[in-house]
Formats: structure tokens, C-alpha cells, sequence
């Protein structure tokens, strides 16, 4: 071997042994109180130092509000714990960790800056939980988080009109059975604010479980009632089965010239009838479906319309995607505070993944707060909502609201429309308003053309070729827990 590669390859080995990595820290809330922070020893290691705030941002590599040095392990883990806090569900944890470590070519510190920590649930002293800073993937068969708490601790979160008590779970479904108690299936046409050009129904073909999963499946008209039936003169009358307005454009549709039947049957349930709650934390688990103009509707609707009708009362989204393949990298969450293209993407943050977001199973979590919204994926914050000191009433001009709304807003707390109980919404819709208008989305409508649906279902040789078995909405469970 040359010189010149013997130099290399101690020159390699020396770089290979300076890349060492942190491990994996995992971060523990107690019940009733108390933080436990800690890293698996390894041999080599020194020192392990945690440096943490609660619910507030690092300025860098600040001291933090816990600052402290651990010198020896313990039990087989370098271990911080502080007794004083006492921590809730929907906590965030930011820090940085230090660990001295020795590779045998001397001690050199490594350090970690670690993405924000979400606290989902309370342990008992004594047990170990699975909570750590790695995206969740435990299984839903694990037990749920609970709260080991003796006393009821007020918060601002209401459920169904009534108090509750601070980090309780307050919802939970695990979809072991598809609970028509729990979840009221919708049978109408789609309405405002989104148009979506879809009919609901409550079918097995488009809304049935299967392995504790609930599946959510969009057909094409034609697939059920045969080639043209959107043309059908005679129309649909949905019956008595309607969840719409008996004898309405929600409950019966004629088709005439170029107004048609929704090109499209998918599902939706709701906790309308039995679950609603205002502020708290949400967490689902799902799987986002693929296809060109489909998407998921996994969203808080609030259970009236005491500031407007449609998003002049508000809706808030815990997880929206395209279904197109070029368009499936944005992952968005947020609120929606009117039917303008401001009102509608002036409350929505969304994150980027070359990976797809319709590809694997994913985490969703939204915090809802008196003062604000944040949204997570896979525990990463990826966005926060905050309305100025006077309100989002105050950015009439910039939500192009009228001065009506604006007014009826200001009425209300500074979340206003955001501040009233809201039930769960999942299902699954297509076309309609919620694409904008963009040249390189290669739409086959216009958002402003009534015609819109007809264009749609012109266009669906097209479109329908990129539906196949991945053109569902999965969800593994659905969480809510008290502030």
C-alpha cells in the first residue's frame, strides 16, 4: 500500500471515529409532577447535560430554565429528573443536551439540538414509558394515555357545553367497531363552503372498517349507477335517510343542461350528535389518500354558525393534502377564516417531504389554545397561529372579510370564530374549492365557473386512471385531550 493511501485511510479511520451521535433521549412527564430526562449509558461517556424550558422557546444554546449537569449513570441511564414542574398534555419541551465523550482519541463534548417535544401523556414514577424525541410509531394496542390524578385541576377546555379537568383524555376511538353512537354517518349532497363534487353516502362500499381501522373509500358515480347517470333528468332524492335539509339541493338534485350529479360517491362521519369540545389537543393517526383531486377532510367544525355562515364561523384542519402526485409533498394543517383564497390560506401552515405525504401512516396532532394553534406532524411543530392583540377581526382587510363578520368576530375573544365548541369530521372529498387556480395545477375547472363539475366529469378518463387501492383514507384512532 502506498504512502499516500495509508495516509488516507487513517485519515478516514480518525474521521469516522470523531462522528459520533448523541443517543436517543427520552423525555417523561410524571404524574402528578416532575420531568425525567435521560440517554442509555454507553461506554465512553462522561457527562450528560440537559438544558430545557417549558413551553418557550431557546435564545441558541441558552442555560434554560433546567440546566443541570449529571456525572454518573444510574440503572443502566444517565438520568435528570426534577420533581417541581408540573407538566399537562400538549406541554412543549425545548432543549439541547451535552454529552462529554471518549472515543479513545481523548474527551470531546457532543452536542444534540433537539426539534421541540410534545408532552401526550402523564406516567405514573416508577414505570417507563415510550415517549421519546423518535417519531411515534407505537402500536394502538398499547395502553392509552391517562392521567394518574387524584384532583381535577381546572382548564379552559369544555367538552359537550361542561368543564372538565386539565390533561384528561376526554375522547378516544380506536374504531374496534364503527360506533353509530359515536359517529353519525353523513347522507347528502356536498354543500358550502368547499362545493366539493361529491355525494355522501352511508355505504359499505365507500365507509367500512377492516383490521381496527377505519377506511374511507371514494368511488366514481358511474362505477355505481352506470356510464351518464350524472345526466339523469329524474335526479336523486335522498329520502328520509338525508342528513341534509328535507327538500333541499343537500337532500334532492335534478340534472338539467349543464348542471349534473356529483361525478363522485365518497363517505363522512362526524361526532355532531355526540362529541364536541372547545380548546384541547387532537392527535389522529392516518393514512392520506392518493389520486389526482381527491383529499382528506379530517377537520374541527363548529357545531354553529354564531359568527356566519360557512368559514365565516371557522374550520379548523388537522390534516390536508393533495392527492396528485406532484402536488402530495405539502403536508398543510391550520384554520380556515373565510371562502376568499386570503380567508382560506391566511390560518394554513404546511410542511415539505420529498416522501409523499400519502405514502406511509402518519401522526397528526393540533394544539388548540386560547391564545393560539399549533400544528405537528410525527411530532415535529411545523407551524403556529396566532391572531393579533385585537382579534383576527382586526385583519378585516388582509382576510378580505366583510365589516359585518369582522364585527361579530370582535364580539367574541380574541380566537373569534375559534373560541366555540367544535365536533370531529373526517371523510374523504374531491374537486370542488379547496385548489386554487394555479396555471401549473393543470385543473380541468375553474373555482368561479359554475360549470366547474361538468368540466370535472369531461375531464375524468383522465383523472381517474390515477384512482387505484391507495385512493382511501385510513385512520388508525382518533385522541382528544383536555388542556
Amino acid at each position: 500500500m502506498s504512502l499516500l493511501k495509508c495516509v488516507l485511510c487513517l485519515l478516514c479511520i480518525s474521521f469516522i471515529k470523531c462522528q459520533y451521535e448523541v443517543p436517543e433521549v427520552r423525555i417523561e412527564a410524571l404524574s402528578p409532577k416532575g420531568l425525567r430526562v435521560s440517554i442509555p449509558d454507553e461506554e465512553g461517556i462522561s457527562l450528560f447535560a440537559f438544558h430545557g424550558k417549558i413551553n418557550s422557546e431557546m435564545n441558541g444554546r441558552e442555560a434554560g430554565t433546567f440546566s443541570v449537569d449529571i456525572l454518573k449513570p444510574k440503572n443502566g441511564r444517565w438520568t435528570y429528573i426534577n420533581k417541581s414542574p408540573r407538566l399537562k398534555v400538549g406541554d412543549v419541551v425545548h432543549y439541547w443536551v451535552n454529552v462529554d465523550y471518549d472515543d479513545g482519541n481523548g474527551m470531546r463534548g457532543y452536542v444534540k439540538d433537539a426539534d421541540p417535544f410534545i408532552i401526550t401523556e402523564l406516567i405514573t414514577d416508577g414505570t417507563v414509558s415510550t415517549t421519546s424525541t423518535t417519531t411515534s410509531t407505537t402500536p394502538k394496542t398499547t395502553t392509552s394515555p391517562t392521567t394518574e390524578r387524584s384532583f381535577c385541576t381546572p382548564t379552559p377546555t369544555k367538552v359537550n357545553g361542561k368543564h372538565t379537568c386539565k390533561g384528561k383524555l376526554i375522547f378516544q376511538e380506536m374504531f374496534s367497531e364503527l360506533d353509530t353512537a359515536k359517529w353519525k354517518p353523513e347522507v347528502k349532497f356536498s354543500e358550502g363552503p368547499d362545493y366539493e363534487f361529491v355525494l355522501y353516502q352511508n355505504s359499505e362500499t365507500n365507509l367500512f372498517l377492516k383490521n381496527h381501522n377505519l377506511y374511507i373509500k371514494p368511488i366514481l358515480t358511474d362505477e355505481k349507477f352506470g356510464p351518464g347517470f350524472v345526466y339523469n333528468s329524474t335526479g336523486l332524492d335522498l329520502g328520509s335517510e338525508c342528513t341534509g335539509t328535507i327538500q333541499t339541493p343537500s337532500c334532492v338534485q335534478t340534472a338539467r343542461a349543464w348542471q349534473i350529479l356529483p361525478p363522485v360517491i365518497s363517505a363522512k362521519v362526524s361526532t355532531i350528535d355526540s362529541f364536541s369540545f372547545v380548546y384541547g389537543v387532537i392527535e389522529i393517526r392516518a393514512k392520506l389518500p392518493k389520486g389526482d383531486w381527491v383529499y382528506p377532510e379530517i377537520s374541527l367544525v363548529p357545531r354553529s354558525d354564531i359568527y356566519g355562515p360557512g368559514y365565516e364561523s371557522g374550520r379548523i384542519r388537522i390534516a390536508f393534502t393533495p392527492g396528485n402526485e406532484k402536488f402530495s409533498e405539502y403536508l398543510m394543517a391550520g384554520c380556515n377564516l373565510g371562502e376568499t383564497t386570503a380567508g382560506r390560506t391566511y390560518g394554513i401552515k404546511k410542511i415539505f417531504s420529498s416522501k409523499r405525504w400519502t405514502n406511509d401512516f402518519h401522526v397528526f396532532r393540533l394544539h388548540w389554545k386560547t391564545d393560539g394553534i399549533m400544528v405537528t406532524v410525527n411530532n415535529q411543530v411545523f407551524g403556529s397561529i396566532y391572531p393579533p392583540d385585537e382579534g383576527f377581526g382586526a385583519d378585516q382587510v388582509t382576510l378580505e372579510i366583510n365589516s359585518e363578520t369582522a364585527a361579530r368576530w370582535k364580539k367574541g375573544s380574541i380566537m373569534a370564530p375559534l373560541d366555540q365548541e367544535m365536533y370531529v369530521s373526517i371523510g374523504v372529498g374531491a374537486g370542488g374549492q379547496c385548489f386554487a387556480d394555479l396555471i401549473d395545477f393543470d385543473k380541468p375547472w375553474d373555482n368561479d365557473d359554475p360549470k366547474g363539475q361538468l368540466h370535472f366529469y369531461k375531464n375524468q378518463d383522465t383523472w381517474s386512471q390515477t384512482w387505484n387501492s391507495d385512493t382511501q383514507l385510513i385512520v388508525d384512532y382518533v385522541k382528544v385531550w383536555a388542556l
